[in-house]
């Protein structure tokens, strides 16, 4: 959470196969709950505050209504003055502004698939598409997704 996503290159949708999704969202959570917020310089921040009060707030609203139109809230939400939690969403709907917008603020939301090609046509359903990053083994898929992912700049990541 770099600038505490406050960024338009921080991850916010992130698609994970059906058969990896349940240990992903939970090492996930986990992780996330064990980020420290406070004063960017202690070494021991890992989050620190948005840049104003009114920022987080803008957050906040946004992950709230997410949540009333359906989303699950899994870890995080709540804003103290200009601090936001890192917050991570399951199932977003898509007509909710936290799916359609940016959200400038440590909020990921997270989506399981078992059709490569419909989290591709998913992960275009957005009105802003600056940067998108492929985590796979399958080669094929890659290209695949860097020729249909509407988006500026697509990264591939394989391991080797």
């Amino acid at each position: 959470f770099y600038q505490s996503s406050q960024l338009c290159i921080h991850m916010q949708h992130l698609y994970v196969r059906g058969g990896l999704y349940k240990e992903v969202k939970a090492t996930l959570i986990a992780a996330f709950k064990k980020l420290k917020g406070g004063d960017p310089c202690q070494d021991d921040t890992s989050i620190r505050p948005m840049i104003s009060k009114s920022s987080a707030a803008i957050v906040e609203k946004s992950v709230n209504k997410a949540v009333k139109a359906g989303a699950k809230l899994l870890v995080g939400s709540k804003q103290r003055g200009a601090f936001m939690e890192p917050t991570i969403l399951e199932d977003a709907p898509f007509d909710t502004d936290a799916r359609k917008e940016e959200i400038l603020g440590p909020v990921i939301l997270l989506y399981s698939y078992n059709d490569f090609k419909e989290a591709v046509k998913e992960a275009n359903n957005t009105h802003y598409g600056l940067q998108a990053s492929i985590f796979m083994h399958d080669l094929n898929k890659a290209f695949y997704a860097f020729e249909h992912i509407e988006v500026a700049l697509c990264l591939r990541y394989r391991k080797y």
